[in-house]
């Protein structure tokens, strides 16, 4: 079998070049570079021939009519890689115009073979041979010239470069074509709404090289060539147990479950004034404070302005900044070039080695690429980035008010690793935000919308907790032998010897009728007991609770003193139930509480709150309560005054052990309150209603409603329940 023998290359020297040529330029090689005048074709040869011009490598240049040699030369003294010092015995300029002008082709051949010979090349430039098509008298005398040079060049086994303002026509009719190894072309267009210069090798023998069109600029360091394509490739990473990123923002960890696997990229998608930008910034702030180097690109927010933002935020990113764990590159939206930024974000993220990253917002970076399948290119290359980088990528992407969208293009979901959705909701005269996992692969997270809030601190997420419920095992069965005084009088013997150990009380009742009084009188009967108490309070404030607890001789205050007792108020103003269930469970945490009140948790069901949630919230609050080994009681209010045809107003009852039900009743010419326990799981209970009475010292427990007169305002249906106490109806 013959051997495959690789062809010599010969660096360009032009960043990214290479690459399209899948390892640099052929030796030996004949190519036409074409194009307009001003498509940089001069700029690009020259530039090779600077790269590679030294003592032990000559490069002669050849110029024809189209400019003369003292032109050409002031023109590449504005490039940085223009080094007069290689004119000593690296480069040197050779003028055809006086030849040409005669029309001398022979004595042009002959000047340009006597070069050859002495100076013994390894490249050769003609610019531009397109003179001589121009100054030929028929085809065959131009097609005998091109032949000889080309014969020629090969002979003495030079690189050449053929220069010329030659056309898609001219491919096929000029017979230079037929006889040069390669094809370059060149050329200037309006694309995306920007004027672009683009490049592209039409035909290289020997090569496996680039077919597509690449974008480049010509700065002072002269051409830059932008191939992502060729020069983002995704890397093989090894087949190991994947390690997690872990966000460190307040509870995004358990909603992500185990964390991000290190070379993901993450969109953030939602319409503007959701969060993205605050999220991204925060996932890179606290990636710093855990020894994490990360990296922000903004195209739409300056530094200074995402500086200001962090301070009043509260978090000391300057210091991050100056400590180098943090950096932030702004481009201004109207600079922005696709293929230059991408290889730049490429370099800067490698030269920092930041393991996190984020593109605030993709979707403004690729604002002018209008084709979705170019756009999910773009976005691959940036999850190739990424990965091949080994850090955690965000991408905030803005996406249309009204859409069911979840990317701009409707593209980009398909290419990144995970899809975090940040929404908000028009929820009564308010707006609520709210943050979903629509997807991370190889990752279970929970599922749902998670209500967030922005303030002092940053982004705080409240979990719904959903999803741990299905995978948690159900709490222990209540245990009839291991009971808690109730701490009202007269009321344990009613419900068989007290309230069983983690079990949920629902305690529905009118304003004023004693709710309040019962909760405090609960938590001080465990605080005598050395249990910690939690009350949560939704409708009076601290210090409103302890003036109700002292006028009636409860000890509320040294309690709270002690530290048996915590008062936690909540403003149903800046709460929502989606957000409840994360605040008490952050409280009981950090109390260890036995004992918890929630008063009156019929506060939680606002206007913009639908019932089925509501529930929802509760039934996961009671599991929890029962999990972590607490004792509840739940105050319910009850549009019901006297009447004891329904025991909650919103469908509540299954989900309590215990239910109390407190009314008023006419005795005496007076509205007196009652107690009924209606309800008592896994025990025996008085199924009689008893008169309360609350007075100094608290709540207490009085006779049965049965030993007195059955009040004339009655309806029948109340009748049946005072006389007989029995089949209320639960709802």
């Amino acid at each position: 079998m013959t051997k495959r023998i690789d062809i010599p290359r010969l660096q360009t020297g032009v960043p990214n070049l290479d690459e399209l040529f899948k390892g640099g330029l052929p030796k030996g090689s004949v190519t036409a570079v074409c194009g307009p005048p001003g498509s940089g074709k001069t700029t690009l040869t020259q530039q090779i021939c600077f790269h590679n011009a030294s003592a032990a490598h000559r490069v002669l240049a050849f110029n024809t009519l189209s400019e003369p040699t003292a032109k050409t030369l002031r023109h590449l003294q504005q490039f940085s890689f223009f080094d007069p010092k290689k004119f000593e015995e690296g480069v040197q300029f050779v003028d055809l115009g006086a030849m040409l002008r005669l029309r001398s082709f022979d004595a042009a051949l002959a000047l340009i073979m006597d070069n050859l010979k002495q100076v013994k090349p390894d490249i050769v430039v003609i610019d531009s041979f397109k003179a001589f098509d121009d100054l030929a008298a028929s085809r065959e005398e131009l097609r005998t010239f091109g032949y000889e040079i080309a014969v020629n060049l090969m002979a003495w086994e030079t690189t050449a470069l053929l220069l010329g303002e030659y056309g898609p026509a001219d491919y096929e009719s000029n017979p230079l074509f037929s006889i040069v190894d390669g094809l370059l072309v060149l050329s200037q267009r309006v694309s995306q709404g920007e004027h672009q210069r683009f490049f592209r090798i039409v035909k290289m023998r020997g090569t496996d090289h680039s077919r597509d069109e690449h974008p480049f600029l010509i700065t002072s360091n002269g051409l830059e060539m932008f191939a992502p394509r060729e020069a983002i490739k995704r890397e093989l990473i090894p087949e190991e147990p994947q390690e997690r990123c872990k966000t460190h923002i307040t509870k995004l960890d358990e909603i992500l479950g185990p964390g991000i696997p290190w070379g993901s990229s993450l969109l953030l998608s939602g319409v503007a004034g959701t969060g993205k930008t605050v999220l991204s910034l925060e996932f890179i702030y606290r990636g710093a404070l855990a020894g994490e180097k990360g990296i922000l690109f903004s195209f739409e927010e300056s530094e200074e302005r995402l500086r200001a933002a962090a301070k009043g935020l509260g978090w000391e990113l300057d210091r991050e900044i100056e400590r180098g764990m943090v950096e932030i590159v702004f481009i201004p939206q109207p600079d922005i070039m696709v293929e230059a930024h991408l290889l730049m974000i490429r370099e800067r993220i490698k030269a920092m080695k930041a393991r996190r990253v984020v593109i605030d917002s993709v979707s403004v970076f690729l604002d002018k690429v209008t084709d979705p399948q170019l756009s999910r290119e773009k976005v691959f290359h940036l999850c190739s980035i990424v990965q091949n980088a080994q850090a955690v990528g965000f991408f905030p992407t803005d996406i249309p008010y009204g859409s069911r969208q979840v990317s701009r293009m409707g593209v980009e979901e398909t290419v990144v690793d995970g899809v975090i959705i940040l929404s908000s909701t028009e929820e009564g005269l308010e707006r609520e935000r709210y943050i979903e996992v629509y997807k991370l692969r190889n990752t279970a997270h929970l599922k749902g919308r998670h209500s967030i809030a922005i303030g002092a601190g940053g982004v705080s997420i409240f979990p719904r907790y959903g999803e741990q419920l299905r995978v948690e095992a159900p709490p222990p069965a209540l245990e009839a032998s291991s009971r808690l005084g109730s701490g009202t009088p007269g009321l344990d013997g009613l419900m068989g010897g007290g309230l069983l150990r983690r079990s949920t009380t629902l305690v529905s009742g009118s304003a004023g009728v004693g709710k309040s009084t019962f909760g405090i009188q609960f938590l001080l009967e465990g605080a005598r007991a050395g249990e910690p108490g939690l009350y949560v309070s939704m409708e009076e404030g601290p210090e409103q609770l302890l003036a109700s607890a002292e006028a009636l001789g409860l000890p509320l205050r040294a309690q709270l003193d002690a530290g048996l007792i915590q008062v936690l108020y909540v403003s149903r103003e800046h709460l929502r139930a989606g957000q409840f269930l994360t605040v008490l469970s952050d409280q009981l945490k950090a109390l260890k509480a036995s004992r918890v009140v929630l008063d009156a948790v019929t506060q939680l069901l606002t206007a913009h709150t639908p019932i089925d949630e509501f529930r929802h919230v509760l039934y996961k609050l009671v599991v929890r309560f029962k999990t972590l080994g607490i004792t509840s009681v739940l105050t319910l209010e009850s549009s019901s005054l006297c009447s004891m045809e329904r025991v909650t107003d919103q469908g509540l009852s299954p989900i309590a052990d215990n239910l109390l039900m407190l009314r008023y009743r006419e005795a005496a010419g007076r509205l007196a309150p009652t107690l009924t326990v209606v309800k008592t799981r896994g025990s025996e209970h008085e199924r009689r209603t008893h008169f309360m009475t609350v007075a100094r010292g608290g709540l207490r427990i009085g006779a049965p409603v049965s030993e007195l007169p059955t009040p004339s305002w009655a309806a029948p249906e109340d009748t049946k329940h005072l006389s007989q106490h029995e089949d209320t109806r639960q709802g």
